[in-house]
Parts: C-alpha cells; structure tokens; sequence
C-alpha cells in the first residue's frame, strides 16, 4: 500500500533531483542509526515525502556531500543532515513497515509478511514508544480496515477514509508541524491517504481476484470511468490543500510530486501498469540504473 507518492523524476531540475536523493539517503541514514540495518530495508517514497513537506513547511533542511554505504564507489552526493524532521519520518516508516507486515500476515496468511512483522517487532516497539500517540492512531485505522475487509464491506469511502485518516494523523503528529499550518495539512494528507488506498487497490484488482482477497472495486464492482472520477476528486482536494500551506523553503520538488508525480503514477496504474514500487532496494536499483 505503499511507494505511490513519487516525482516524475525526468521533469526534476538537477538541483531538485539532488535534493529528492539527498533527503531519501538521509531518511535511509536516519532508519539506520535509530534501528539498525535491517530496517533500513523497509525504507519507502511516502516517508520520504512526509519528510520533504515538513522541511518545506520549517525550512530547516541541510545536506552535506556523503556517501552511500554499500555504495561508496560513486563517489560524494549531497545527503540531509541528522535532523528531528528525519527522525520522525523514520519512526513514521518503521510504524507503517510493522503495521502493513501485521497485516498481510493476517490477511493473505503470508510467511514472508509473518517473518518480516517478527523481525521488525524491536523496531516497532521503540517506534511505539516514541510516538504513543500515533501508534494509537495507526491501530485504530488499521482495525477499522481489518473489519471492513473481514465484513467484505462493498465501498470505496469506507476504506478508503480509514487510510485517508491514518494518513492524517501522521502529519498531524509531527512535533515540528505549525499550528497555523495544521488545517491544510489534515486536509491534504487525509485526501493523500484516500488516494494512496484507492490506487492501490485498483493496481491489485487482478491479484486480489485471483487469491480472493478483499478490494474494494471488485465488489462494487466500479468500471474505470468511476475510479478514475473518484481518483481525481481525492487528487484535487489534496492539491487544493497544498496550495494552502506556507511553505518556507524552495517548493519545485514537492509542486513536481503534486502536479505531476501523483498523476503520472496514476495514469499509468489505469492504463494498467504496475505502479508501486517500494522498500530501499528497489528505489536504489532504479537510481543506480539511472545513473
């Protein structure tokens, strides 16, 4: 249910690529000395994004020239410095890491999933422990979502609310988050999570039919016209929320993952094209193709 939320990267200015890498390699840095190395497999865009909104909301990112460790032949990059913006996004993706494994394991009684929630259980304590409020938060969605799927509930809202609220209560959360700025970060970060949970679903529309699992759109039985109407609405409403924050560093980076990222994801995941991809390895396999 993750690693939709992505820059359309061939649309990024130099300066601005440099700073999506930087931030995504300190994130992984962050993961890393706060958990240990395995976690830093679980490393996903999303956070990376929830870190790049609150530096633009505080304006307090800065990177110095480093290397990545498995990495080091390619020589210095730049990479975010240490900061509480990171470390909450890395406690942020070791808390969803932990609750996605829970519940796969769950759901689609998946060894992997059931070994990865195990192996994550230290990290997810700690996470928990951190951030209390936010645990309560992201249990309370994802019970309402475990109900919903075990009732085979046949709608889009339902669901697609309860991650809409997940999602909201990430940023809301976060320590270094003005007040002034809490409405339009709700609003949009709930509208994010809709959209995330809706995509998400339509992508495994043909893998959730197979092995029976529960999605939303196959029960209500929605053609592409609709979900593409309902995508859009969620899309825009996050936009229009965007617009609405005060941003006090440069904002081309997020306005590219806004305007282009989300919808260029989207069309692709409708024109029936796999559009997730998640964890470190697979975003570091995709840099290094690149470069």
């Amino acid at each position: 249910m993750f690693g939709y939320i992505r820059p359309l990267e061939c649309e990024l200015k130099v300066r601005e690529q440099a700073e999506y890498r930087g931030v995504y390699c300190g994130l992984c840095k962050s993961i890393g000395r706060r958990y240990g190395q395995l976690e830093r497999l679980t490393l996903s865009y999303d956070c990376a994004f929830l870190a790049l909104t609150l530096f633009a909301i505080s304006g307090t990112s800065t990177f110095t020239p480093g290397n990545c460790g498995p990495r080091i032949y390619r020589g210095k990059r730049p990479i975010a410095n240490p900061s509480p913006v990171l470390d909450y996004a890395a406690d942020v993706n070791v808390l969803l890491a932990w609750y996605k494994a829970a519940d796969d394991a769950a759901d689609e009684k998946s060894a992997k999933a059931a070994a990865a929630r195990l192996a994550l259980k230290r990290a997810y304590k700690k996470a928990a422990k951190a951030n209390p409020q936010l645990d309560v938060a992201i249990r309370g969605s994802m019970q309402k979502l475990h109900d919903l799927e075990t009732n085979k509930t046949a709608s889009t809202d339902e669901p697609s609310n309860a991650f809409g609220t997940l999602l909201a209560s990430v940023i809301l959360t976060a320590p270094m988050l003005p007040e002034t700025e809490c409405t339009a970060a709700q609003w949009m970060y709930y509208n994010l999570g809709k959209w995330v949970y809706l995509i998400d679903a339509w992508d495994d529309r043909e893998k959730d039919e197979k092995s029976g699992n529960y999605n939303p759109f196959l029960l209500t039985k929605m053609e592409r016209e609709q979900a593409e109407f309902l995508l859009n609405i969620t899309l825009n409403e996050a936009k229009k929320a965007y617009d609405l924050l005060t941003l006090n560093a440069p904002s081309g980076l997020l306005d590219n993952i806004m305007t282009l990222g989300l919808m260029h994801t989207q069309q692709r995941v409708l024109a029936g094209e796999r559009g997730c991809a998640t964890g470190a390895t697979t975003a570091q396999k995709e840099k290094g193709d690149k470069e």
